[in-house]
């Protein structure tokens, strides 16, 4: 624990977990960095006037905090959570918890293959990361397209992988609706929308799109995918397409999307 890069820097948002609290402040673990010790000073909890500080930290809560000081011969920081806004606190312990979830599929894999973690690191998860950007969006590609989203991963390895990534992540389908009102008042009206329906789209690689009747020339387009902006995109291109078709033919078309 003695290099530079063990610490962190000031400025820097960390996951701490709060051990003991006190009248005039509380000790927190930094968990990014081997449990280090911090301190928050009461001044530092909240913004507003404390009246009993344990109704803003509580022992054993996860918080994120930023470094406001550090002394690193005396391995002394100091924390502050009033510059660290909700949003930015939720969003920096998901990305911490996620990080987790990831390390600890790389330990099981590393332990089932009898490797050690970091050689099942440099050797998979660093391949996947340079594809990707990140591991989970690595993993989700794996979990959707099997081995061939693995590649740049060492022959070895890709077996393995995919094996524990079918067991251990479902990826969520998401779901778009909208209703779709058409009438073609010509003889052949009928058909003209059956037409439609049928020809007006083709679904995208990834996604499913349905179209059930609900009535009175009403009918509710749905489209499913693992991406929600894929899954808009097709039920968007369904109902405009549908939509031209019916207008080209003499009817009237109209698409509302619901929430």
């Amino acid at each position: 624990m003695g290099e530079e890069s063990d610490f962190p820097a000031v400025g820097e948002t960390v996951v701490v977990k709060i051990t003991k609290v006190l009248d005039y402040g509380a000790f927190a673990e930094l968990l990014e960095y081997d449990n280090m010790r911090g301190f928050i000073h009461i001044s530092q909890v909240s913004s507003g006037w404390i009246k009993n500080i344990r109704n803003f930290v509580k022992e054993g809560q996860m918080r994120a905090a930023k470094v406001q000081s550090l002394d690193k011969e005396k391995k002394q920081i100091d924390l502050n959570l009033t510059k660290v806004s909700a949003a930015a606190q939720r969003a920096k312990i998901n990305q911490f918890k996620q990080l987790k979830r990831e390390r600890k599929l790389i330990e099981t894999l590393a332990r089932r293959q009898r490797k050690s973690f970091d050689e099942t690191w440099d050797e998979v998860a660093e391949p996947l990361i340079k594809k990707y950007g990140s591991l989970v969006d690595a993993l989700k590609e794996i979990a959707l397209h099997g081995e061939k989203a693995a590649e740049g991963v060492a022959l070895k390895w890709i077996k393995p992988l995919v094996e524990m990534v079918e067991k251990s992540i479902t990826v969520p389908t998401k779901t778009v609706k909208g209703v779709l009102s058409v009438r073609v008042l010509r003889p052949d009206g009928v058909e003209v929308i059956k037409e439609a329906l049928t020809k007006g789209f083709s679904p995208a690689n990834d996604t499913e799109v349905s179209i059930s009747y609900l009535g009175s020339g009403k009918y509710l387009l749905k489209a499913s995918s693992h991406d929600f902006k894929v899954a808009e995109k097709a039920m968007n291109s369904a109902a405009e397409n549908i939509t031209e078709f019916i207008k080209s033919h003499g009817g009237t078309a109209d698409f509302q999307r619901e929430d």
